[in-house]
């Protein structure tokens, strides 16, 4: 039943009590009328006494059945008045108001209040039309995980211009000849240097992916996420590239691909840290390069502290095993943990001086709405670019090694 139809009963209803109640109070007066016509007419006391009694027992019984109607007609207005919906006390509340809120349109005042009468109390039975009322959603989405550790992180980088190709001379072993000492009037020997012109590509590393403007808008923290993830995956796949890398384009020449690296000549069947001991040795007295850092996967640091004495079963940490500021040494030399390298591969290296990561154009995020058939299909297209050289400046500044023991 519409609310109007409610309405129009009630007023019914109340009209019927009320024609009732008056005629209830019109066969009251004519009831006390006949008895004044009676009390003129009697003859005797006794007469008068009786009809007056039956008169004013009479008009008891009229006036109690008023009563009762009149208060059935206040309690069937009462029940219109607190039938009222939210909205419609709402807009009366708004139209007394109404000079309060105008003055709030023009400034005038800060704030201004209205006072809501006849209103029942809300909860959340008042909620129709779904389920989801006093759900909390966070402001973002959950992201996964990140590298601790990038490649990118542990090297030295530069800016290139224009160009394909990035090419460099580097000294190729010790040459011929030697200057030495030299008597009075003797000739003196003679030296050179032999060098050798290398070349590398520039490489573009790049993706995309395509979103609507629904998600765009809608997704908490949706542009928020896709900045961070990205760059995330971007960086994933440079790793790899610096480290394995065929060199085949478009793919950049890796660290450990052949002709990049030396292999570690420490025994197998040795402790993890007592190899790296010994190829940081190697590389600094038989390379004379400067060891800068180890790379190995985060697991691999773990035998350096469950490795126990064969006699005693003692744990058993070399003396040159350290943790400084959170950060690890072996030697002196830093050992970072990522899971950038392939297991079981480690990494004793010169960072420094072995290699460069070179960037014509860095990383870079863009949308695109000019797309295939994305204006038609409210879709923007999101790519991520960058282009890169790899020189690696000698054949060993790195030394490639392996955790296994067998």
């Amino acid at each position: 039943m519409e609310i109007k139809e409610i309405k129009d009963a009630i007023d019914l209803a109340a009209q019927e009590l009320k024609s009732k109640a008056d005629g209830a109070e019109v066969k009251a007066a004519e009831a006390l009328e006949a008895a004044k016509n009676a009390l003129a007419n009697s003859s005797t006391k006794d007469e008068v006494k009786a009809l007056t009694e039956k008169f004013e027992a009479e008009a008891k019984e009229l006036q109690a059945q008023h009563d009762k109607l009149s208060a059935k007609v206040n309690s069937t207005r009462k029940q219109e008045q607190e039938q009222k919906s939210f909205a419609q006390v709402l807009g009366e509340a708004l139209e007394n108001a109404t000079d309060d809120l105008a003055k709030f349109q023009k400034k005038e005042t800060k704030s201004f209040s209205i006072d809501l009468k006849a209103v029942g109390d809300m909860s959340t039975a008042n909620v129709t039309g779904g389920n989801r009322y006093g759900q909390l959603y966070a402001p973002k989405i959950i992201e996964g995980v990140n590298r601790k550790v990038h490649i990118m992180d542990i090297m030295p980088g530069g800016n290139i211009g224009p160009g394909n190709t990035f090419t460099f001379m580097r000294e190729n072993g010790v040459g011929e000849g030697t200057p030495a000492p030299t008597a009075e009037g003797a000739t003196k020997p003679q030296f050179d240097f032999d060098l050798v012109e290398a070349t590398v590509n520039i490489e573009t590393i790049a993706g995309w992916l395509r979103v609507t403007r629904k998600a765009m808008a809608n997704i908490p923290g949706f542009i928020s996420f896709l900045q961070s993830r990205i760059p995330e995956k971007f960086k994933r796949v440079l790793d790899a590239q610096i480290l394995y890398g065929n060199g085949t384009t478009p793919n950049l020449k890796g660290i450990l691909t052949s002709g990049n690296f030396v292999a570690s000549t420490a025994v197998l069947n040795t402790f993890l840290a007592e190899k790296i001991t010994n190829d940081i040795a190697v590389l600094e007295d038989t390379y004379e390069r400067n060891a800068t850092g180890v790379l190995l996967r985060p697991i691999d640091i773990a035998t350096f502290y469950t490795n126990k004495a064969s006699g005693s079963g003692e744990y058993d940490l070399p003396m040159n095993v350290s943790w400084q500021n959170g950060q690890l040494y072996i030697s002196g030399v830093p050992v970072y943990a990522s899971t950038a390298i392939t297991a079981p591969d480690y990494v004793v290296g010169d960072w420094a001086e072995g290699a460069q990561l070179l960037t014509q154009e860095g990383m870079r995020i863009e949308f695109f709405e000019q797309d295939g058939t994305n204006v038609r299909e409210n879709k923007v297209t999101v790519r991520v670019e960058g282009n890169y050289a790899l020189p690696i400046y000698g054949p060993d500044y790195f030394i490639k090694g392996t955790t296994a023991r067998a």
